[in-house]
């Protein structure tokens, strides 16, 4: 166990950031499931790692007030270390102050962050910082984000990866018999592949027609297609009608999002952009769909920027997975403009140390109920 405290600021009565520590590392076996990447082009080994983000170890940190008050978040290994790098520039703040300590780490990394890994760490270091705040004054994080707004929030069954069509079909059966009333594939080819077009479509005719038209259904492209394979699977999968696609570019690609976005399927974005500068160059783009995380896109901070930013454009907001801290976001704003809860039912998302990992019922999550971010951890010295 490594960790960093500095001598606090003075700041009265109120709660301070003492420190931060690493509690403990694990090293997760996720399963492994075949979908497009953007790495296919190259022919990696089926060992490799989709990218250098995808966890095989992850972390729990730990923040401590002045008055023992703790705050928990889990992240990547990778992002542990640096948000431990950066938590010397926290101790000493107020738990309160997370805007502040958002854009003071933005523009203290803006040399080697403003993507990626640093603004994970950021995101990590804020999101304690609400952990804490929420459990000082006895309340769960929606409640001080405005909430709560609804009791339920509808979720989606976010799987479906390529596989026979037969075991696809059942796959697609089983959620609809869950309750789940909207769900996401994954796509199996790109521009790569001569046959790609023919074998992405037949998987979404498979599924369509298992689950028929009053089911919502999305597909992820995961940053794995160009322009030009995109603009002719969009016209390929416009009698499907889904929900969108999510990712067909890479995310850097706006002048290409700016063209795909007026064909005729709903294109979603976000997983991989940062700040409230990145959701907005979506927005001018034309994309409608967006898609934050409060891990990985700037904490609590960022997320309710991009919210405003997409009602003001009429966009949704459908959060990338880490439910443990999305959640309050969602059930701390209108289902206008967040319809949907992405639920990944094959997966522990970074809940690997959680005792109560809240799932869906009936397609829905409920409101959780706790405080701070409500969930209960092991116990550790």
């Amino acid at each position: 166990m490594w960790g960093i405290s500095l001598k606090p600021e003075q700041n009265g009565d109120l709660m301070y950031i003492k420190e931060v520590k690493l509690v403990e590392t694990r090293e997760v076996r996720q399963p492994s499931f075949p979908y497009a990447k953007p790495t296919d082009f190259y022919r990696l080994p089926e060992s490799s790692p989709a990218s250098a983000a995808m966890a095989d170890k992850v972390s729990l940190l730990r923040l401590t007030t002045d008055e023992g008050v703790q705050g928990y978040v889990e992240t990547s290994h990778q992002v542990a270390k640096v948000a431990l790098e950066l938590s010397p520039y926290v101790v000493g703040l107020k738990v309160s102050q997370t805007s502040k300590a958002t854009d003071l780490l933005y523009r203290l990394t803006l040399p080697v962050g403003r993507a990626g890994i640093y603004v994970h760490a950021v995101s990590a270091l804020e999101l304690l910082m609400w952990d804490a705040l929420c459990k000082e004054v006895g309340m769960p994080c929606y409640s001080l984000l405005g909430g709560p707004s609804r009791e339920e929030a509808r979720a989606y069954a976010s799987h479906l990866h390529p596989r026979p069509i037969d075991e696809l079909r059942r796959e697609a059966r089983d959620y609809v018999s869950q309750g789940f009333t909207a769900m996401k594939m994954r796509f199996p080819s790109g521009p790569w592949d001569p046959l790609g077009v023919e074998r992405n479509e037949s998987l979404v005719k498979a599924v369509r027609e298992e689950v028929g038209y009053s089911i919502e259904l999305a597909a992820d492209c995961w940053m794995s297609w160009n322009l030009n394979f995109a603009m002719k699977m969009a016209r390929k999968l416009e009698r499907y009608e889904l929900a969108w696609i999510e990712e067909p570019l890479l995310p850097d690609d706006l002048k290409g999002y700016t063209k795909l976005s007026k064909e005729g399927v709903p294109v979603a974005a976000g997983e991989h952009h940062y700040h409230v500068y990145d959701f907005l160059r979506l927005l001018e783009a034309g994309v409608r769909i967006l898609q934050p995380d409060a891990l990985w896109s700037g904490g609590i901070t960022t997320m309710k920027k991009v919210i405003a930013l997409a009602e003001a454009y009429g966009a949704w907001v459908i959060p990338h997975t880490s439910n443990v801290y999305n959640l309050h976001v969602v059930f701390s704003e209108s289902e206008n403009v967040m319809p949907l809860v992405e639920y990944l039912p094959h997966y522990r998302w970074m809940q690997n140390f959680s005792l109560n990992p809240q799932r869906p019922k009936n397609g829905r999550f409920t409101l959780p109920q706790g405080k701070g971010f409500c969930v209960e951890y092991e116990k550790f010295t």
